[in-house]
């Protein structure tokens, strides 16, 4: 696993330590591609924003329909774990998550930043609707979550 790779999952499962114990479920097979997706979108954001790149807001308007579904399938998820206000926990689970991926680029020069995330900026780059459910099916099936195994 990459560098990158590993802080997406400890930032992930230290967000979801903010779900209530009791309610800690299994993720369903859209829900963790929904997660995946969220994730690569965060990173993609937070990547952008510091190499000042055009890469997001061109896969933001590509991906529009994806992404929205895929926030309302995590969205779906914090409301059948027993959130109160499952839009306001997912906003907070992706706030949480754009600040800790910032906040680790903090020790990186940008240059070397920028040039860890060539090859995902290139990438996203390209990516339309079908190619990016490809991409985070891809990565949903790869990545087993600990904290949160697939239902059965």
């Amino acid at each position: 696993m990459t560098r990158a790779g590993l802080a997406v999952a400890l930032v992930t499962a230290a967000m979801l330590q903010a779900v209530p114990a009791q309610s800690r479920n299994c993720y369903s097979k859209a829900e963790f591609e929904a997660e995946q997706a969220i994730l690569f979108q965060t990173n993609l954001m937070v990547v952008s924003s510091a190499c000042h790149d055009a890469s997001y807001g061109n896969f933001r308007m590509r991906n529009a329909s994806a992404i929205i579904r895929y926030q309302h399938e995590m969205i779906d998820y914090f409301r059948h774990t027993g959130s109160r206000s499952p839009t306001q926990s997912f906003e907070t689970w992706i706030t949480h998550l754009a600040n800790e991926l910032a906040m680790q680029q903090t020790s990186t020069p940008t240059p070397q930043i920028c040039q860890q995330a060539a090859s995902m900026l290139k990438l996203a780059g390209g990516l339309d609707p079908k190619q990016f459910h490809k991409l985070v099916a891809a990565r949903a099936a790869a990545d087993p979550d600990p904290a949160h195994p697939l239902c059965k």
